[in-house]
């Protein structure tokens, strides 16, 4: 359990360490008790090495530590300005605030982007509606209390190569890789979890699933052990966004 004061100031942080680095913050959404963030910032100049990337975090109210790696490296201005960034840092705050995997309502966020039942979906639906066409890359910041190791989805059905085992590289700075053959009865290899399609998932469509669908480009979502120390993992993830570039 969080207290509400200490998310106000996590948003409060995370508004300005973006408008520092450079970012339009805007509030695309409400709920009871929290403002939903949105940022956006373009390259500095037209180039034709510039990417369309997307990062979120903080779905799973019981993952703290992506939107902490978010913070670090806005507050670092790590994030190189040669792309055409689009961020969502903490799309559950009331779940971060109870310390919940699903929102106040006992949904699961992630679970919600093929009804769009809830409110906190539906906004961020609509903000990126307006300002995303296309993305190249799509990270999303995970934790699971289940693995021993860094792990992750790749969402690449092209013939271009993926970045998964540059990502795997750089976390092992922090964490270890998690060696199962099968994580979340999908099988794995090395820390990675490839499908040769879009998984079906009954419950309902993830964040990861609806990107991928609606704005193409390599997806990745990433899961650090929360069992671990939280400082390991808030900087596998910083490592596994710096990787990307």
């Amino acid at each position: 359990m969080t207290d509400s004061d200490s998310i106000t100031a996590l948003l409060t942080k995370l508004r300005s360490a973006a408008e520092a680095a450079g970012f339009t913050v805007e509030t695309f959404g409400q709920t009871a008790h929290y403002p939903l963030l949105g940022m956006t910032r373009t390259a500095d100049s037209a180039n034709e090495a510039s990417r369309h990337l997307y990062l979120s975090a903080g779905i799973h109210g019981d993952e703290p530590a992506g939107p902490q790696a978010l913070l670090e490296l806005l507050e670092e201005d790590a994030l190189p300005r040669a792309h055409h960034d689009y961020l969502c840092p903490l799309l559950n705050p009331d779940g971060l605030a109870a310390g919940t995997r699903e929102n106040a309502e006992g949904i699961d966020l992630n679970r919600d982007y093929r009804d769009f039942a809830t409110a906190e979906v539906r906004a961020h639906a609509d903000w990126l509606q307006a300002k995303v066409t296309r993305l190249d890359c799509a990270l999303h910041l995970h934790e699971d209390w289940e693995s021993r190791g860094f792990y992750l989805y790749e969402l690449n059905f092209g013939a271009q190569p993926g970045y998964a085992e540059r990502i795997l590289q750089a976390t092992r700075r922090f964490l270890p890789t998690e060696s199962a053959a099968e994580i979340d009865g999908r099988a794995a290899r090395d820390g990675v979890i490839r499908p040769d399609r879009i998984p079906e998932i009954e419950e309902g469509d993830p964040e990861a699933i609806y990107i991928h669908k609606k704005y193409g480009g390599l997806n990745y979502t990433l899961e650090t052990p929360s069992t671990q120390d939280l400082r390991h993992r808030v900087g596998a993830l910083k490592a596994a966004v710096a990787a990307l570039f």
